[in-house]
């Protein structure tokens, strides 16, 4: 594999990524039975450098731009749904991570520049304030995803003010300082270790808090010192694209298994239909076409916000308001294209061992993440269509 600390072109990273799927795709039943990826996968994606192409280029990362991370999730996702998303969420934190103040991304990165962050947006307690900073007594959040080989874990939570609601707040803390909690049991995307974390006593420096309302506002203390296009970015619109990207590689996962099932099924009994009859066609053509546009959606929606950035200085919030709606929509559009592909390749599927089945389950796992909760999403960008608000609302 290649050094890590090299930066990569889009095309050096897409050909990496191309080059995993093969090997994802043979450690797929292996990454679920564990539940997390396999250290061996680990190793290989940060060996690539393919973990750091959101990761600014002063610290070594590649710093790319948001639909070339789209590109290398859609195929890294063809091997291994549980993978993709795992990878998809870590880079998603590094672009996080360098959203926070200067001391942070040094504390994080100037050691170890592989450094990775795992995050909880649920569960927890308000900390306590203290002289430099916050004190979490104890508390338990949900779905850190990547938790297993993180190095540093951001803990959302609700920080008391005097007057007004709570200020929400991302904690840095070290991995060593909490405990996982091996519960992470799912039916779909398995393998991605989502486990819960316990926290207990820990105290946070000041330095090493993010307000949720500054990823909102993109007015991160990070975007001052790092300043691509990825770091001018707001929360709502372009984080999407890592929460459904995963989607468009499982749905031609899907596609490319229930192909080869219809290629090598023979005919059982004259007369009868393998998935290669009319039906099986148009279902496949469906897929494909719905897959497709799931694809085109999400990459317009990522080149978009970037191209607003790079000639506005900021995303449009028309812009960041049509790429929630999109990529929520393009989850859809790929839930039914697997749906369609698993209901009629026949009873082989049910095996616990098939691939197709691995996919179905992955995609409606994607489809279940709170942030592409489709109704929600275009919810949002009608009220903006009427003049209610600004669609840009988190939930």
């Amino acid at each position: 594999m290649a050094n890590g600390s090299a930066a990569l072109t889009p095309a050096e990273a897409t050909a990496r990524a191309r080059a995993f799927i093969p090997v994802l795709a043979e450690r797929a039943a292996k990454t679920e039975a564990l539940r997390r990826i396999p250290d061996d996968t680990f190793a290989d994606l940060t060996g690539s450098a393919l973990m750091r192409i959101t990761q600014p280029r002063r610290f070594g990362g590649s710093e790319l731009h948001l639909a070339d991370a789209f590109d290398v999730i859609n195929l890294l996702s063809q091997g291994c749904g549980s993978t993709g998303w795992t990878y998809s969420l870590v880079i998603a934190h590094g672009w996080f991570v360098a959203l926070f103040g200067e001391q942070a991304q040094q504390e994080v990165w100037g050691p170890n520049p592989d450094a990775i962050m795992s995050t909880c947006f649920s569960g927890g307690g308000p900390p306590d304030a203290v002289d430099g900073g916050l004190h979490v007594r104890a508390g338990r959040w949900r779905f850190s995803t990547g938790v297993h080989h993180a190095d540093w874990v951001a803990l959302l939570a609700p920080v008391i003010q005097r007057d007004g609601p709570p200020d929400m707040r991302f904690l840095l803390i070290p991995k060593d300082e909490i405990q996982v909690v091996e519960d992470w049991r799912s039916a779909g995307l398995a393998g991605t270790g989502s486990c819960s974390v316990q926290a207990e006593d820990v105290f946070v420096p000041h330095h090493r808090t993010l307000r949720l309302t500054d990823l909102l506002d993109a007015t991160s203390p990070g975007s001052r010192v790092n300043d691509g296009p990825m770091y001018q970015l707001p929360l709502v619109g372009p984080w999407q694209v890592f929460l459904t990207a995963p989607a468009v590689g499982i749905g031609r996962a899907a596609m490319d298994a229930w192909i080869d099932q219809a290629k090598g099924k023979e005919r059982p009994t004259a007369g009868a239909s393998p998935p290669g009859d009319a039906s099986g066609l148009a279902r496949l053509g469906g897929a494909a076409a719905r897959i497709e546009a799931a694809e085109t959606l999400i990459r317009r929606a990522a080149e978009s916000v970037t191209s607003d950035v790079v000639a506005l200085g900021a995303a449009a919030p028309a812009t960041l308001a049509r790429a929630r709606r999109d990529n929520a929509y393009s989850v859809r559009l790929c839930v039914e294209a697997v749906e369609d592909l698993f209901l009629n390749a026949g009873a082989s599927t049910l095996d616990e061992g098939s691939p197709l089945q691995r996919h179905w389950r992955d995609v409606h796992a994607v489809a279940q993440h709170k942030a592409n909760n489709l109704d929600m999403n275009l919810r949002a960008w009608g009220e903006r269509a009427l003049g209610h608000n600004d669609g840009l609302r988190l939930g």
